[in-house]
């Protein structure tokens, strides 16, 4: 993404206990940009206007003026950080662990049926998005405060089976706790999330909407990333060559995939720029396999975003005919990255770059494999456009 033109924005809504503050952070950390916690947000405000004399009863008692706006312009929220280090701050001071009770939690729910409120924190929180990309997690990021955002997600969960991981969550951490009682809580704080008159809980239309009740962290997590790539996926740019007479033809460019002995591969960065790093490859079955690190910055500038560039260059000649000139021949491949899952693929793809690099020390492929295969990640291009070109000794300089 490009932080001088457009922050790249990620919303996941979803009902309370469904971990939408657990894969939030995983998928900033991820993407490595900030995570907004509007929850958060919420509870930090239940708390400063109870501590400057209002709450919500006040409201209902029939005042004009539910909340005091020179106590709401007194709340001013900035973030600093990244991933799951994003400090969320309240005027200029870090929130602190006092928010996450059950109580804050309920006085916030309290306070989020009020427009008033809402429409603050709306505000407060499309600053924040305007100022930076982030992964927003609430209850109507993607319908009322971000509908822009290039990628919409809403998590669904069962009310019991969100009461008992609150349950383990809370047993964990040594709080006393009641599972009848959170199973309660849920299913009212549920009522009035989705009941309340103004921005009730509901995906947006264009939200890829995940039920997480009988999935693990893993798998869900793996589930938002493949949304955020399918929403990613534009084609190709289509270049027309200036020089058509050095067009090369497919056979020749697959031929030239097939016996380079390395190649370029670029990825997009976290913040726009190329990243290029040379690598040993394979071509076969008509894609593009490499092995590297799971993580890292090749690894995690493909999970953002597995649009790729991959060049090849084959023999090179300077030469000099009246003119200084190259005898050349490269082929570059737009295509998208993926991780190799199939244990079966990814064992091919290893043995294959092993006998492309090393075919004399084949005999101990099993057992490097044994030894380093669970650190070394897969990963294959698929091609979506293939051109290449070439000059040589026929033509005349």
């Amino acid at each position: 993404m490009n932080e001088s033109s457009s922050p790249f924005i990620v919303t996941l809504d979803g009902p309370a206990g469904v971990g939408k503050s657990t894969l939030a952070k995983r998928l900033a950390e991820t993407l490595d940009i900030a995570y907004l916690d509007t929850g958060a947000m919420f509870r930090t405000l239940a708390l400063y206007l109870r501590e400057n004399g209002w709450s919500p009863e006040k409201t209902a008692a029939g005042n004009d003026e539910p909340a005091p706006r020179e106590l709401l312009s007194g709340c001013v929220f900035t973030l600093r950080g990244s991933g799951a280090a994003t400090e969320l701050l309240c005027n200029g001071t870090p929130v602190s662990d006092v928010i996450r009770s059950e109580e804050a939690g309920m006085m916030a729910a309290d306070i989020a049926v009020l427009p008033q409120i809402r429409e603050y924190l709306k505000t407060a929180q499309q600053y924040l998005g305007n100022t930076s990309s982030l992964v927003a997690e609430g209850r109507d990021m993607g319908t009322a405060v971000f509908p822009s955002a290039a990628c919409k997600i809403f998590l669904e969960a069962e009310p019991e089976i969100r009461a008992m991981r609150r349950y383990l969550q809370l047993r964990e951490s040594g709080k006393p706790c009641n599972l009848a009682e959170l199973t309660e809580h849920i299913r009212r704080r549920d009522q009035q999330d989705r009941n309340r008159a103004h921005a009730p809980l509901s995906p947006a239309e264009d939200a890829a909407i995940i039920d997480s009740s009988y999935l693990n962290m893993d798998e869900v997590f793996a589930a938002i990333l493949r949304t955020i790539g399918a929403k990613r996926r534009t084609p190709p740019p289509v270049y027309a060559m200036r020089r058509q007479d050095r067009a090369i033809s497919r056979e020749e460019c697959l031929a030239l995939l097939a016996g380079c002995e390395y190649g370029l591969l670029a990825t997009i960065d976290k913040s726009g720029w190329p990243y290029a790093v040379p690598l040993s490859y394979v071509f076969m079955d008509g894609a593009v396999y490499f092995h590297c690190a799971f993580t890292g910055h090749k690894s995690n500038n493909i999970v953002a975003d597995n649009r790729v560039c991959f060049t090849v260059v084959g023999a090179t000649l300077p030469v000099y005919d009246k003119n200084y000139s190259t005898y050349y021949e490269s082929v570059i491949v737009f295509g998208r990255a993926f991780a190799v899952k199939d244990e079966q693929e990814r064992t091919r793809g290893l043995r294959m770059l092993a006998e492309k690099y090393l075919p004399a020390h084949m005999d101990g492929f099993e057992e490097s494999r044994r030894r380093s295969g669970g650190r070394t990640a897969v990963y294959k291009i698929v091609p979506d456009q293939i051109t290449g070109k070439a000059k040589r000794p026929r033509e005349k300089t």
